[in-house]
C-alpha cells in the first residue's frame, strides 16, 4: 500500500482534454480533476473570466502543456508551487512581485475553490499552522486500498484501539481511526468538512465502512486539535474525507486479491457517471465491496491459544467440552468419554481458535449521488446524498458455561436427574460443542443528505447547508443460553417437571451429552437494534475583513444548530445477558446544539507573519456550554523557512451513551490479583481466588452527570523548502496534548484498587472463597493523560524526460509519552512503546516511532510505488508462574510493491503484491485475539491483487 501523502500525479488523458464552455474557474477544476492535479487560484478572479469550448492536447499525459494552452492569450500565468501543484496568477507586473511570495512547495495540497481541514478561510497563503497529510485520488489509486480504514491503518501518526473487520471477538463490523493512540472518540471524521452521524450502537465514533473508497477524492488528516473550528471530538485531530465532485465521463473500475495462501478472497466493482451542463453537474456512483474470511487455524501464529510455547501464557479456556466440575471436597474432576470421570488437569483446557474468524468476512453496497445548479446572481444549489449497507460475519467458538460466575442462579441441584454425586455442584464449566460455533451478524444502513445554497457577495463566499443523517445498525448472535432457562433445567424435578415443559441438561456428562431437545431448551439468542440521527443547519461566511499595511485581514465566522438522538435496545434475559454474549442493555437520549464559531487571519509583517486565530462556543443541551479558543502564529524569516506554532483548548462531549446507558453485561478479560500464591497479603483479598479464570461478569453504566473531556494542545514546526534543491520540503512539527476529565470505566483499576487497597467494595463484589462475581463499572471523569512526540516529513519530486516523474516520501511520528493516570491520586504511568489489549482494558498498540517510505514513479503509460511500513518494537507486562515480567514485541516491517500500465481506449491495468516478503506480526502475548494486535498489524501474509478500470 503506498502512503506517499500530500499531492497528485499528473496523468492527463491522452486523448486530450474537453473543457465545456463556461468561466476558467470551472475549466481548471475539470482540468486536474482529468490530470489528477492540484490546482490554486482565487475563486472571485477565475470565475469572473469566461472561455469557450475547448479541447487541450495532453501529449503523454503531461499537464503543463495542457495548462499552458488553457491560459494561452488569458491574463492568466502559473507558477509551480509543489510536487503535482500549481498556482494560477494574474499576469501584471506587479503580480510578479507577489509570485516571489508563494514557496516552491505545497504542504497542503489545495483544490481550486477549497479551503484546507482545520480551517474555514480560503486563502493563497499555502502555508498552514499544523500539519496536514493528504492522499489524493491518484495515491489512492496505486495504493490497492479498498476501504478507508485499510488506507488509514498504517498512517504514522494513527495507534491504539481503532476497529477494523481484522478484529473478531470484540468486534462489531465497524471501522474507526485512532489519531495519537487517544481514544476513537477523540479524532474527529467529517465528509466534505461537515459532520456526520455517528455508528448507530451509540455514536461513540462515526464508522468509516460507511464511506465508500470509491467515492473519495481525497483524504486531509489534521494532526493537531480543532475544537475552535469544529467543536467536539476533534482533540487529536480531524481526519476529513473530500467525495469526488465535478467529474464528467464514466468511469468503471474492478478489483480482486487473495491472500497467498488462498483465503481472503476480495474484490470491489465501482461505477461513476458525471455530466457537466450549462447550468450545473450531476455525478453517481455505484460500489460493491466484497471481503472474504480468514480463520485463526489457518495461520500459524494464530492457530493455538496455547502461547507457551513462544514464552507466553496458557489462554485457552477452562471450560471444555469434557468439562470443569469442582466438587465440596475440592476435588476437580473432568468427563472423558472413554475414561468416565477423572482428575482435571490444565492439559483439558480448550483451545477455541479451531473456530474463530481472524478476518471478518464483510460485504457493502453503497450509492452516492452529488449535483449542483447555477442559479444565477453568484448563487449555486448544490445537494450531496449517500445511502450504504453493510454487513459482516464473526464465527466464534460454541458457547462457554461458568456456573459459578455467570449470571442467574446456575447450581446444578443434588437431585438433578443427570448429577451422580449426590451433592450440588456450584462450579461447573462446560464448552457446550452441541450448541455448535457462535455466529454474530452485524448490519447497518446509512443514510446522509446534504443540501443547501452557496455564493458569492461582493469579495465574500457564503454557504448554507442543511443535513439529515440516519444510521440504523443491527446485531444478531446466535446459539446461545438462555440463563433463565439452564437454571431450571439444572434444578430437580421440583423445579424442572418435565409435565410443564422443563427439560434436564446435562452439563456434567462428556462431550455429546446434551440432546436436541436439551438444546431446544436452552437454547438462545441475542438481538440489539439501534438508531443515530442527526439533523442540523449550518451557515458560514469568509473572505476579507479588510486589509493593513502588511496585507488583507481574512475572516469566517458562522453558526450551527444540530439535534443528535440515539436510540437502541437488546432483547436481554429478564435484564441478564445471554451466557456466552454480553447484555448491551438500553439507551435512548438526545441533545440540541448551538454553536456560533470565527476566525482570524492577520498579517502582522508583509509576506513574513501572520497572527491566526479561532473561536467557537458551544451550548449542549444535556450538561451546558464551553468555548474554546485556538491561537497561531507563522513565520517566515526567509523565502526558504517557515517556523509556526499554536495553541488551542479542546473538549470531547460525553457521548449519549456515556449519560444513558445501562443494563450493559459482558465478560471482560482482566486480572484478578488476588488469584496470586501471596494472595493472603493483599488488604482486600479474602485467599487466594480461582488461578483458571481470565474472563470477569462486568457491568458498565452511563451517568447523566458527566461533564466534557478538555484538552489543552500545543504545537510548534518547522517547514524548510530550498530554493536551491527544487522539489525538496522538509517539515518537523513537535505536538503535545494534555487531556482531564478523561472519561473511563477501568474495571481494571477497580480491581486492582480493590485488591491492593480494599477499596470499591461496593463495586467488586467477592463470594465468600474471594472470588469476583460482578463488577460494576459507571463511567466518571476520572482520568488524565498527556501524549507528546514529533512528525517527521520529508518530500522529493524529481521530473526529466529520460526518467519521467520520480518521487520520494518519508513519514514518521515519534511518540516521546503517553503518560496515563487512571483516577485521581493513582500512579501516573507512561504507556509509549507498550502494548496493553483492549479486551484489558488497556490502549492498544502505541509504538515510540512509526513511519513509512516510498518510491513512486510515471512515465508515459507507466507508473509504479514501493512503500515500506514499520512499526518499532512494543513492550508487555503479564503474569508468568506468579511472576510478573516483562517481554518485547519485534519491530515489524511490510514492504508493497504496485505497477499499473494505462491501455489505450481509455483502460488501467494494475497489479500489486502487499507484504511483498511475507512476513507474520509480530507474537504478543497478552492479545486475546490471535496472538498479535490486529488493529496495527495485518495476518493475511503476501496478498495479491489486480484492478482494471475503464475511464470515458
Amino acid at each position: 500500500m503506498l502512503l506517499l501523502s500530500e499531492g497528485a500525479v499528473a496523468a492527463c488523458p491522452n486523448s486530450g482534454v474537453h473543457l465545456p464552455a463556461g468561466n476558467l474557474e470551472r475549466a481548471l477544476i475539470t482540468l486536474g480533476r482529468e490530470c489528477k492535479f492540484s490546482v490554486l487560484v482565487q475563486t472571485s478572479s477565475a470565475a469572473s473570466y469566461n472561455l469557450p469550448e475547448k479541447i487541450l492536447d495532453s501529449e503523454n499525459g503531461e499537464f503543463e502543456q495542457a495548462l499552458q494552452q488553457l491560459l494561452r492569450g488569458s491574463p492568466f500565468t502559473y507558477e509551480r508551487v509543489g510536487p503535482s501543484a500549481v498556482a494560477v496568477l494574474t499576469r501584471p507586473a506587479e503580480a510578479e512581485d507577489d509570485t516571489e511570495a508563494l514557496p516552491a512547495h505545497t504542504e497542503e495540497i489545495t483544490v481550486t475553490g477549497q479551503s484546507l481541514t482545520g480551517s474555514h478561510l480560503r486563502h493563497l497563503q499555502l502555508d498552514s499552522y499544523a500539519p496536514i497529510d493528504v492522499l489524493a485520488q491518484p495515491e489512492l489509486e496505486i495504493t490497492g486500498a479498498q476501504t478507508i480504514a485499510e488506507l488509514l491503518k498504517f498512517l504514522p501518526a494513527v495507534s491504539g484501539n481503532s476497529t477494523s473487520t481484522s478484529v473478531s471477538n470484540g468486534g462489531d463490523g465497524t471501522a474507526t481511526v485512532t489519531l495519537r493512540g487517544l481514544p476513537a472518540s477523540n479524532t474527529l471524521v467529517l465528509i466534505n468538512g461537515r459532520r456526520i452521524v455517528s455508528n448507530g450502537f451509540g455514536g461513540e465514533a462515526a464508522d468509516l465502512n460507511t464511506i465508500p473508497l470509491s467515492a473519495v477524492d481525497r483524504v486531509e488528516i489534521l494532526k493537531d486539535g480543532a475544537s475552535a473550528v469544529y467543536g467536539s471530538d476533534a482533540i487529536a485531530g480531524v481526519v476529513n474525507i473530500i467525495l469526488r465532485r465535478d467529474f464528467e465521463g464514466l468511469s468503471l473500475n474492478s478489483y480482486y486479491g487473495q491472500a497467498q495462501r488462498g483465503d481472503q478472497q476480495t474484490e470491489s466493482h465501482h461505477i461513476t457517471w458525471g455530466k457537466n451542463g450549462e447550468r450545473g453537474h450531476l455525478m453517481l456512483s455505484l460500489a460493491h465491496y466484497s471481503q472474504g474470511a480468514l480463520m485463526s487455524r489457518d495461520r500459524e501464529l494464530s492457530a493455538s491459544a496455547d502461547n507457551r510455547p513462544r514464552g507466553g501464557t496458557d489462554q485457552r479456556s477452562s471450560a471444555s467440552p469434557e468439562g470443569f466440575i469442582a466438587l465440596d471436597g475440592g476435588e476437580i474432576l473432568t468427563n472423558a468419554e472413554n475414561d468416565g470421570y477423572r482428575q482435571w488437569s490444565s492439559d483439558d483446557r480448550y483451545d477455541y481458535r479451531e473456530y474463530t474468524s481472524a478476518v471478518v468476512p464483510s460485504q457493502r453496497h453503497s450509492a452516492y449521488l452529488e449535483g449542483n445548479l447555477d442559479l444565477g446572481e453568484n448563487t449555486l444549489a448544490f445537494v450531496e446524498a449517500m445511502g450504504i449497507r453493510t454487513s459482516a460475519k464473526t464465527t466464534m467458538a460454541p458457547t462457554p458455561v461458568f456456573t459459578r460466575f455467570d449470571n442467574g442462579d446456575l447450581t446444578i441441584a443434588a437431585d438433578n436427574v443427570y448429577n451422580p454425586f449426590g451433592e450440588e455442584v456450584v462450579d461447573v464449566r462446560k464448552r457446550v460443542l452441541e450448541l455448535g460455533p457462535r455466529i454474530q451478524k452485524n448490519r447497518t444502513e446509512t443514510w446522509r443528505l446534504n443540501s443547501g445554497l452557496k455564493g458569492m457577495w461582493d469579495s465574500w463566499e457564503w454557504e448554507l447547508t442543511a443535513a439529515f443523517h440516519y444510521t440504523r445498525a443491527s446485531e444478531s448472535l446466535n446459539n446461545l443460553i438462555d440463563p433463565l432457562a439452564l437454571s431450571r433445567s439444572l434444578k430437580g424435578p421440583e423445579i424442572c417437571d418435565p409435565n410443564t415443559g422443563c427439560v434436564a441438561t446435562d452439563l456434567l456428562g462428556p462431550s455429546g451429552s446434551i440432546d436436541a431437545a436439551q438444546l431446544d431448551f436452552i437454547r438462545g439468542g441475542s438481538v440489539v437494534e439501534g438508531t443515530t440521527r442527526m439533523s442540523s443547519l449550518t451557515y458560514i461566511v469568509n473572505g476579507p475583513l479588510g486589509s493593513n499595511y502588511a496585507g488583507d485581514v481574512l475572516a469566517a465566522a458562522g453558526a450551527e444548530f444540530r439535534r443528535e438522538t440515539i436510540d437502541f435496545r437488546s432483547n436481554d434475559a429478564g435484564g441478564l445477558s445471554f451466557i456466552g454474549g454480553h447484555a448491551s442493555g438500553s439507551a435512548e437520549g438526545d441533545r440540541v446544539i448551538g454553536e456560533a464559531f470565527a476566525e482570524i487571519s492577520v498579517p502582522l509583517a508583509e509576506d513574513s507573519l501572520w497572527l491566526d486565530g479561532a473561536m467557537r462556543f458551544s451550548d449542549y443541551s444535556d450538561f451546558g456550554h464551553t468555548a474554546n479558543p485556538k491561537l497561531a502564529l507563522r513565520w517566515r524569516p526567509s523565502p526558504s523557512m517557515m517556523v509556526r506554532a499554536s495553541y488551542a483548548t479542546g473538549f470531547k462531549a460525553p457521548t449519549l451513551i456515556d449519560m444513558n446507558q445501562s443494563g450493559y453485561q459482558s465478560q471482560e478479560y482482566l486480572f484478578d490479583p488476588c488469584t496470586r500464591s501471596d494472595a493472603n497479603t493483599l488488604p482486600g483479598c479474602r485467599g487466594q481466588a480461582d488461578v483458571a479464570r481470565i474472563q470477569y461478569l462486568t457491568e458498565f453504566g452511563g451517568n447523566p452527570n458527566l461533564q466534557p473531556e478538555t484538552s489543552d494542545n500545543r504545537s510548534l514546526g518547522l517547514v524548510w523548502t530550498p530554493r536551491r534543491l527544487q522539489g525538496f520540503s522538509a517539515t518537523l512539527d513537535l505536538f503535545d496534548i494534555r487531556q482531564n476529565d478523561v472519561i473511563d470505566t477501568s474495571p481494571q483499576y477497580l480491581i486492582d484498587k480493590n485488591a491492593y487497597s480494599a477499596l470499591f467494595t461496593d463495586r467488586v463484589l467477592r463470594d465468600d472463597s474471594g472470588d469476583i462475581t460482578k463488577i460494576f463499572a459507571t463511567r466518571l471523569n476520572i482520568g488524565a493523560r498527556e501524549v507528546s512526540g514529533y512528525d517527521l516529513t520529508l518530500r522529493y519530486e524529481h521530473n526529466s524526460a529520460e526518467i519521467g516523474q520520480l518521487r520520494w516520501s518519508l513519514n514518521g511520528s515519534h511518540m516521546r509519552h503517553y503518560l496515563n493516570q487512571a483516577a485521581p491520586g493513582s500512579p501516573e504511568e507512561d504507556l509509549a512503546g507498550t502494548f496493553v489489549d483492549a479486551a484489558s482494558g488497556g490502549a492498544g498498540s502505541l509504538p515510540q516511532w512509526k513511519a513509512n517510505t516510498g518510491v513512486y514513479w510515471h512515465k508515459g503509460r507507466w507508473e509504479g510505488g514501493y512503500t515500506v511500513h514499520y512499526v518499532s518494537e512494543l513492550e508487555e507486562s503479564f503474569t508468568l508462574n506468579e511472576k510478573r515480567v516483562t517481554r518485547k514485541i519485534n519491530s515489524w516491517s511490510s514492504h508493497d510493491l504496485q505497477l499499473a500500465y494505462a491501455l489505450p481506449l481509455g483502460l488501467r491495468f494494475a497489479v500489486g503484491i502487499d507484504n511483498l516478503l511475507d512476513r507474520d506480526p509480530p507474537f504478543a502475548a497478552t492479545a486475546f485475539n490471535d496472538n498479535f494486535d490486529g488493529r496495527t498489524y495485518d495476518l493475511s501474509g503476501r496478498y495479491w491483487y489486480t484492478t482494471l478500470a475503464y475511464n470515458l
